[in-house]
């Protein structure tokens, strides 16, 4: 579930409404776009009921990690997944409720900015330290499965870190959302020993949406990654604060009724097992196909969703459109209408890699054993929107046939 998250409009101060996965904000007061730029995880506070009588100064806030994504593993020879949604301390402190539990899905957060006043406990538990718990939390069947792991991914996921409110009232220690007693014996000074204030880097900037090639107004959805010019054709991604055009295209229809689906088309070389070939993918994941003389010419190209889905989906969607690549033709650099916004970053597209690898295996208790020796190397990445057909509840893929649900699709950006 996202967070729903109250941020004052980079141009006008108003107070708007936002979801987590949010990053093009149209401003419903000064009808003003602009792209929020994270430097590290977004950091979120809780709404406090403090009494008026406690100095906002001497607020303490304690962090809590959360982890929102999906899980890939492989153990045997199981490809098993999950969807996880988590919040763990970031400080170990026995007085501190471990969890926020429904907290921050259940009432609105507020980005931490400078007119938060007060400390900011140190966080001292690591994000990958939650990561490897949510992980090993997702196991269920971790006894029955007796076989080493051999390969773990993190795709689609987010990091955040949310603050929760405390304070200190007569020597106790308070929950300042509840303003409840959590401990007895608090001291304000040794408080601020492991705190610190406000940090600058903690808070977004802001991109305004004009195309550094042509200075067009950038068109996208509320959760793009990437955004789009239509007057010169141009792709642009946010790369170290700033916009970098993408290397793209589209397979254009000449049928009505089309919507374009957005996939990161890998090049990939590997290492410590040869596959450097379209059949050499073929061979390797023991494809019930002649291999051809087409085949062997063909470079080995994975393609990933560009966009968030259930793991089950994702999976097969990602193993078919690889597996189908032969029918797909060469793109253009043409815009066209009715594209799906990439919500999935190249670099978790690359992290895939070995899961989409391990469902297309026919023979896993033969392919997954291989897969720590193996490193993938991307050697070029692009974007290619390809056209799917509006069956009413589907939408089907003009050149391979493969179908993907549109509720399946709604769901996914929800992930």
């Amino acid at each position: 579930m996202d967070l729903t998250i109250h941020q004052n409009c980079p141009s006008c101060g108003a107070q708007i409404e936002l979801s987590e996965a949010d990053r093009l904000i149209l401003c419903p007061y000064c009808e003003v776009r602009n792209f929020m730029v994270t430097r590290g995880p977004l950091r979120f506070v809780l709404p406090d009921k403090a009494p008026d009588h406690i100095d906002r100064s001497e607020m303490f806030y304690a962090p809590y990690l959360r982890f929102k994504g999906n899980i890939f593993y492989c153990k045997g020879k199981y490809l098993k997944y999950k969807v996880v949604d988590t919040t763990r301390q970031g400080i170990s402190a026995s007085a501190l409720p471990p969890s926020l539990g429904l907290r921050p899905q259940a009432m609105p957060v507020f980005l931490v900015t400078n007119e938060v006043a007060g400390i900011f406990l140190r966080q001292t538990v690591k994000a990958i330290t939650l990561l490897e718990k949510a992980a090993h939390l997702m196991v269920i069947d971790s006894d029955t499965i007796k076989a080493p792991f051999y390969h773990r991914a993190y795709i689609g996921e987010t990091v955040s870190c949310i603050y929760l409110p405390l304070y200190i009232d007569n020597g106790v220690l308070y929950d300042a959302v509840t303003n409840t007693l959590l401990a007895r014996g608090g001291s304000v000074e040794k408080m601020r020993e492991i705190g610190s204030a406000y940090r600058e880097n903690w808070t977004p900037h802001f991109l305004a949406t004009l195309c550094p090639r042509c200075g067009d107004s950038l068109t996208g959805e509320h959760d793009s990654l990437v955004l789009s010019c239509y007057n010169c054709h141009s792709s642009w991604e946010e790369k170290q604060g700033g916009f970098h055009a993408l290397d793209w295209n589209c397979v254009v229809s000449d049928h009505k009724q089309i919507y374009y689906l957005p996939f990161w088309k890998l090049r990939v070389r590997s290492t410590g097992v040869e596959m450097d070939t379209f059949a050499d993918l073929l061979r390797i994941t023991n494809q019930p196909l002649v291999i051809q003389k087409k085949h062997k010419e063909m470079e080995l190209d994975f393609w990933i969703p560009a966009f968030k889905l259930r793991p089950s989906t994702f999976l097969r969607l990602g193993k078919n459109m690889t597996l189908s690549q032969a029918k797909i033709p060469e793109g253009e650099e043409s815009m066209v209408k009715r594209m799906h916004p990439v919500t999935l970053p190249r670099k978790e597209a690359i992290q895939a890699l070995k899961s989409i690898l391990a469902e297309a295996a026919l023979n896993k208790r033969k392919l997954l054993p291989l897969l720590p020796e193996m490193s993938m190397h991307p050697l070029a990445t692009e974007l290619t929107y390809l056209p799917f057909f509006d069956k009413g509840h589907d939408f089907v893929q003009e050149q391979t046939g493969i179908a993907l649900a549109k509720s399946v699709l709604r769901f996914g950006r929800k992930l």
